[in-house]
């Protein structure tokens, strides 16, 4: 049988072994998890007075150059952004458009562990938006003058595909390990007012 002096001495190894493996689970945690989208400029759902120079992303982790995508689409449906460059996390690209209006920008780009990630969000310029392109169906003229609205995005083009969802099983964890702690703890107490 051990004596009182040991199974307190291994509580206590146990109890440091458990806080450390805690501590460099909770440290590590963003090198297991997939690359996400950090930040966005212009913001998700942002509305600028003027249009932007550029649209940058941020991205957790370094991004590969190969495949990677940048679009922005302005409110007449054509393209506003230059050529995309990638600079380690960061994927930018010179904004053209100049129109008023809602602008969707989607992207999909991989990372270093190969995992892709993909996503799009609309921001607003100010200002007025520019009038649709004239078709020959448009040119006729017709007997009432149309007033429709810009089309709005919907809910579910304005919110990411990908990137903003956490990740709920550090929070399992750390639960766990918590609970493991505070019931060694208390068994560890409830022993040693048992022996005295």
């Amino acid at each position: 049988m051990t004596n009182p002096v040991q199974r307190t001495r291994t509580w206590a190894y146990a109890l440091v072994a458990a806080v450390a493996a805690a501590l460099l689970a909770l440290v590590a945690q963003p090198a297991w998890a997939h690359n996400s989208l950090v930040s966005a400029s212009p913001a998700k759902n942002a509305t600028v007075a003027a249009p932007p120079a550029q649209v940058m992303l941020k991205f957790l982790a370094t991004l590969k150059k190969d495949g990677a995508k940048l679009t922005v689409t302005g409110p007449d449906g054509a393209s506003a952004a230059e050529t995309p460059a990638i600079s380690g996390k960061t994927i930018s690209a010179k904004f053209t458009g100049t129109a008023g209006g809602a602008y969707k920008v989607a992207f999909e780009v991989s990372s270093e562990d190969g995992h892709l990630v993909k996503g799009e969000y609309t921001f607003t310029v100010a200002g007025q938006p520019s009038p649709a392109p004239v078709t020959e169906s448009a040119a006729a003229p017709s007997a009432a003058p149309s007033t429709a609205a810009p089309a709005s995005p919907s809910p579910a083009q304005a919110q990411p595909a990908g990137g903003e969802d956490k990740p709920w099983w550090p929070w399992i964890g750390g639960a766990a390990v918590a609970g493991l702690l505070v019931g060694g703890l208390l068994n560890l107490v409830k022993r040693r007012r048992g022996q005295a």
